[in-house]
């Protein structure tokens, strides 16, 4: 830190005391790309002045930090949930908090350029295959280009648009949206949603699962149960996992669950 910046340091603590002078030193140690630093300095700030103004943005700061460098989501959800309980009437606080709580762990990533290969677990992509690519996204809205294929046999192509907003990732299209994950994704976490004329019901069988596929073994996923009224006596379930999105999904009754398709290949690793 240079010497000019000691300066307005001091001035600060001169003027306002010591709680504005974390706030300042935390700003100012992020953009010296101090990350660690830069922390200490909100956490300090944060824990005399809760419900200061300046809080709501120190505190999606200090969660974006523990997201993006640390990779730590334990802490992030902690700062991302205060802000948005502390800062209720604040529109632009809450909408940024929510974001983030659905984008850490992101078990939707939508970025640009992603790419997932889905196959069926019978044959393990000789009988169907179907490739994803993620063409756009906003961090909030992407779209995803969908190529069915039938053996070799290109039978389907189409773009589909997710949205995570309102504490869910949601699937879009011309008839409204459905929420495929909501938030918090707490074991026995329970939604419903229309679809055409059925009546769907979404449950989180697992927090935390363990789910092994043809691209590999991956830990810490939701497992959700998608119950839809027009199939009697079965169901569904989906497997996503952080970081990397949907990897398994199976087909479940009354004492059985079967593989019905499963990743691949993720973001061009391809599984030997």
């Amino acid at each position: 830190m240079n010497f000019p910046r000691l300066a307005v340091l001091a001035a600060a603590v001169l003027l306002a005391g010591c709680d504005t002078y974390h706030y300042l030193a935390g700003t100012l140690q992020e953009d010296a790309r101090r990350p660690v630093q830069a922390v200490k300095q909100y956490e300090k700030f944060l824990a005399s002045r809760p419900t200061d103004p300046r809080a709501c943005e120190v505190r999606l700061r200090a969660a974006e930090l523990y997201r993006t460098v640390f990779g730590r989501c334990a802490e992030a959800r902690a700062h991302y949930e205060a802000a948005a309980r502390d800062f209720p009437r604040v529109a632009a606080c809450l909408e940024r908090a929510k974001t983030g709580l659905l984008r850490c762990p992101d078990y939707f990533p939508t970025d640009t350029g992603r790419t997932w290969v889905y196959v069926d677990s019978a044959s393990r992509g000789k009988a169907m295959r179907l490739e994803w690519e993620a063409r756009a996204s906003s961090g909030t809205v992407g779209s995803i280009s969908s190529a069915l294929y039938a053996g070799d046999k290109r039978i389907q192509v189409k773009t589909e648009y997710y949205q995570k907003a309102d504490w869910a990732v949601w699937r879009v299209d011309k008839d409204g949206r459905e929420a495929l994950i909501r938030y918090p994704y707490n074991e026995a976490m329970a939604w419903s949603a229309k679809r055409g004329k059925s009546k769907v019901e979404y449950l989180v069988v697992s927090a935390s699962t363990t789910v092994t596929a043809a691209a590999g073994t991956f830990t810490g996923c939701l497992k959700i149960r998608e119950k839809d009224s027009a199939f009697k006596g079965s169901w569904r379930y989906d497997y996503y996992c952080p970081g990397v999105g949907r990897v398994k999904t199976t087909i479940g009754g009354p004492g059985f669950e079967n593989p019905n398709t499963e990743l691949s290949r993720y973001d061009g690793d391809l599984v030997k």
